[in-house]
């Protein structure tokens, strides 16, 4: 049997300073892989007229046969292993943060677990959402995310 544990943190002044700075940065990186998501999605569904490439030989293709987007930050989405080679998009978009953090320095200051379990929490909504349990997952506002994971050690 696993136990769960909720602690309540009664911060400093100056941690409570770091954790409101940490919030506001993963609340953007939240809303901002959800429109990456919703993005890629309406991408399949209905192909936009643009640079189209084909994915193994990342060439040019013709829309009507290939809906991906070169510009779309999603990322390489094929893994080395032979058994299931498509990755998840967990996986696809978990590979961007170490370019996040090199590209944006101020998100180095967030543990990488911390952006993980965010990542975490993104994709289990967008997994209730298909399987029924829940609607369509929305963007957050500051007033309704007021928390942050981390994993247990």
């Amino acid at each position: 049997m696993q136990y769960g544990y909720v602690y309540k943190l009664i911060p400093s002044s100056q941690q409570m300073t770091v954790m409101n700075r940490w919030l506001d940065m993963l609340l953007a990186q939240y809303n901002y892989l959800l429109r990456d998501r919703n993005d890629s999605y309406e991408q399949v569904k209905s192909p936009k007229m643009g640079n189209y490439c084909d994915l193994r030989t990342r060439g040019e293709a013709c829309p009507l046969t290939c809906s991906v987007n070169k510009s779309t930050s999603v990322g390489y989405p094929w893994k080395k292993s032979q058994k299931n080679p498509r990755r998840s998009v967990y996986e696809v978009q978990s590979s961007t943060l170490p370019t996040l953090k090199k590209e944006r320095p101020w998100y180095k200051e967030i543990h990488s677990t911390v952006l993980q379990q965010m990542l975490r929490q993104l994709d289990t909504a967008f997994s209730k959402f298909f399987k029924g349990e829940a609607g369509y997952p929305k963007p957050k506002r500051r007033s309704r995310y007021r928390s942050f994971k981390y994993s247990p050690g």
